[in-house]
């Protein structure tokens, strides 16, 4: 006996495999401008700081610096995953082609990210975090491909 909610429906399929990378990917092009400036998220870090007392002022800018790599390596890892979801499910059993097609999302997300950076007065775009976010992915890529999904 199928249970009616467990159907799978194109709005179900939509939600489950196709909402998560775009709202993953539209994360990121949206904190890509000023919203993901480092005037926009030092407040958010100095509230962080604000709960490690033994950390002084001159630990926030490398604090801050760090934690925004953190936050890449993070982010695309996770937009690595959420792709690779979703191209398994609709290239299935094609393991390999998702783990092409997500690696190649992440690539064409990470110089979009950048290259929208390097046009914004407050950011700046450098390949040396493409290099990083794509570098996140591949580590991913590595990590999930040990373990079945």
């Amino acid at each position: 006996m199928q249970m009616s909610c467990l159907k799978s429906t194109p709005a179900r399929q939509f939600f489950l495999y196709w909402l998560p990378p775009l709202a993953v990917t539209a994360g990121i092009l949206i904190f890509s401008g000023e919203l993901g400036s480092s005037a926009n998220t030092q407040k958010w870090v100095m509230w962080l700081y604000s709960w490690m007392p033994f950390l002084g002022e001159e630990h926030f800018r490398e604090g801050q610096g760090y934690l925004r790599k953190a936050g890449h390596i993070t982010v695309y890892a996770t937009l690595y995953f959420v792709w690779f979801r979703t191209w398994l499910w609709r290239l299935s059993p094609r393991r390999g082609s998702a783990i092409l097609c997500s690696l190649a999302f992440c690539l064409l997300i990470a110089l979009a990210d950048e290259g929208h950076q390097a046009l914004m007065p407050s950011r700046t775009g450098c390949l040396s975090d493409v290099a990083l976010d794509f570098g996140a992915a591949a580590l991913a890529a590595l990590a999930f491909s040990f373990k079945r999904i």
